[in-house]
Parts: structure tokens; sequence; C-alpha cells
């Protein structure tokens, strides 16, 4: 398959695809839940839609947001899933072996650009809201601004890091950075600018630098120092720590890009033999998909390729996202046809996982718009 302009467009006729009346599903596949309508592939969607002005797209998101609200748990929990079938209870999950807490997470950034969009009412969800920055506060517990992790406790549901994960509290930054202009809450503001500083101090410290990438967790009983390229984008994407967002991007650039390479979710991969190889390959909800260079673990996944390119945007690094976007082309161009699986192996760049994913088109959506005026305001500090 040559990429194209083709592709850009079939990516956002599977997202219009996959938006029903209840929200936006997770794949057209029924395998492993897929048909389900997930919180956080939801409303990654239909942010790109905001992007893109797609009318089908943002009316998904919406209808996502105030099913999230119905069902939202009565501690503030966000579900993880939900599925909508007729005649019966809606099937609610708020996670399977360990809560979601990205879900939280990605409903408040969703609801706080969707506001930011015109496309509802922020008044509408405010003590929705409330309850889950009053939530995360709980989690965190300790009053250090950073909240602990379960392993299983993000979008990573089948890889071994735990404790306090960089992604977990960029996106909760991010979400109070948004929601404190969306309900004129200073408080919220001067949270996140307290966790963008333990941010700074505690993954960026020369004794956890890992060759000038943050490190992806910390527990009290060991550092989790893989590099985590979810948490890298989003932290360029959020402009909570611009520096360190910059010295990231940097690395990944040197590292990856550069070498005519695109950067996996986790590196390095964990092989056989490895410290935490016995863990991962008991660790699982359906059937394995952790072998060295898929999925997690060091599989290639186009969504985070799509939320580095909006980040390298952000951060005004041009020369990144050309090579970028040259090496996902010569990527989705070299498979005989790309059905918007998954991830790609690390190592092959063969095409793995469950296709006809929103997640996988959204990230092409991304990797389109990086740079566009249409991105930088709605992304707009």
């Amino acid at each position: 398959m040559t990429y194209t302009l083709s592709l850009d467009a079939e990516a956002v006729a599977l997202l219009r695809e996959l938006c029903g009346p209840n929200g936006i599903h997770a794949s057209r596949a029924a395998t492993a839940n897929y048909r389900a309508i997930f919180a956080r592939d939801a409303v990654m969607a239909g942010i790109a839609g905001l992007m893109i002005g797609d009318d089908a797209t943002t009316a998904g998101l919406v209808r996502t947001l105030e099913r999230l609200h119905a069902l939202q748990g009565p501690e503030g929990q966000v579900a993880s899933n939900f599925e909508i079938r007729e005649g019966e209870e809606p099937h609610v999950s708020f996670g399977t072996l360990a809560p979601r807490i990205d879900a939280a997470t990605w409903y408040l950034v969703g609801v706080a650009l969707a506001a930011r969009a015109g496309a509802i009412d922020p008044a509408r969800y405010r003590v929705s809201v409330r309850a889950v920055v009053h939530l995360l506060n709980a989690l965190e517990y300790n009053g250090r601004h950073l909240m602990y992790v379960p392993t299983g406790g993000n979008w990573a549901d089948e890889y071994i890091y735990d404790g306090y994960i960089l992604y977990d509290q960029v996106l909760r930054a991010w979400a109070l950075q948004l929601l404190a202009t969306s309900y004129d809450e200073p408080a919220w503001g001067e949270k996140s600018r307290q966790i963008a500083g333990a941010v700074s101090e505690r993954y960026f410290t020369p004794d956890t630098l890992v060759a000038q990438h943050p490190i992806a967790a910390f527990s009290p009983v060991q550092r989790h120092t893989m590099f985590d390229l979810a948490a890298c984008a989003l932290l360029a994407v959020s402009g909570i720590a611009p520096d360190r967002a910059q010295q990231a991007l940097a690395w990944v650039d040197q590292r990856f890009l550069q070498q005519g390479l695109l950067p996996p979710a986790f590196s390095p991969a964990i092989t056989e033999g490895d410290p935490g190889w016995e863990a991962l390959s008991r660790y699982h909800l359906h059937d394995f998909r952790n072998r060295p260079h898929e999925y997690h673990n060091g599989g290639i996944w186009p969504i985070w390729l799509g939320w580095l390119a909006i980040g390298q945007a952000q951060c005004l690094q041009d020369g990144q996202l050309v090579r970028l976007r040259e090496g996902v082309r010569a990527a989705i161009g070299a498979l005989p046809g790309y059905a918007f699986e998954e991830f790609l192996h690390g190592r092959s760049g063969a095409a793995g996982g469950t296709p006809h994913m929103a997640y996988s088109a959204t990230g092409l959506v991304f990797l389109r718009v990086a740079g566009s005026d249409a991105q930088r305001k709605l992304l707009a500090p």
C-alpha cells in the first residue's frame, strides 16, 4: 500500500463508521471486547474530530461524554469501557484486574476540549468534573502531587510498570490546566503547576535520567527506567513543563527519527531471560500478546506517533515532525494492506493486533493535522 491522502480519508471514514448512538467504538472487530466504547480511545478519536471539524466524530465524542457522565460511579469513577445492549442493563467496567485511572483523566481532557470547541456546555458537567478532580486528589493521598497507579492501571494494561507513573501524572496536570480555564477555577491551575513541578523534580533529576529521557515510573522499591513514548508525547502536547518536553523530544529525535526508526511504545523491549520477562509473560487478560517488539512490549503504535506529532508541533519542532511523517509514510507504505491494526512490529514493521482500530485511525489523523491552525487553536495553553 502506498501512503497517500486516500489513507487519511480512510482514517476519517473509519472514525465516522465507529460512531454509534452511545459514543465511539474502539474497533469494528468484536474480539476481546473491542466493540465496547472505551473512554480513552473514544475521547482521543473525538479530539481528532474536533481538530478536523468533522461533525460526525464530534457528535460521537459528545455522546461518549454524555454516557460516561451518566454511568459515573458514586465516588466519581469514570468507566474504562461500557457497552449498551438492547433490552439489557448497560455493561460497565471500571477495570478488570486493576482500576483504569486514565479513563478519568481522559474524560476530564475530553470535557475541557469539547467545551473549548463549543461542542458541549461545560456547566452540565460541572458536578461530574468536580467529583473526578476530588477522586484524583484522594488517589494522590499523601499531598505530594503525584498519584500512585497499580500495574495495569492505564492504557498499557498488560505491561509491568506501576507506582508513580509519569504518563498518568502528565494527563492529570494537563486536564487540570485545561479545566481551570473552562470552569474559572484558579486552584486547579495551581495544582497543575504543582504536579508539573513534581514531574520536573522526580523524573528528570541527575540520578533518575536515563540517556536524557525521563524515567517511566518509580515506586518505593524500584525505578522503571524504560522509555515511555506516550508519557513523553503528552508531556510535549500539554505544555506543563516545556523545557523538559523539549529535552524528551530531542532524545526521541536523536535516538530514533534521525536513525530512520520509529519510536516504540516502550523501549527497550523485555526479552526472555530479562528480569521482567517472567512477570510479563504471566500477566495478560486474554491471550499473551507481549512477545518482544509486539504490543506494549516494544510495539510501534500509530496512536502515540500521532500524539508525538502533535507534541512536536506544539513545541515548534518542525524538523522533527518532517522526519516523523516520513518515517510513518515509509513504514505504512511498505505494508501489503494496512487495516488500521493496533501496532507495528518493532523490528519487522509488520502490522499486528486488532484491526480497524479507532486508536490507529486517530493517530494518522493527528499526524496529518499536526501544526495546523485548528490544532494550535484547540490545544493553546
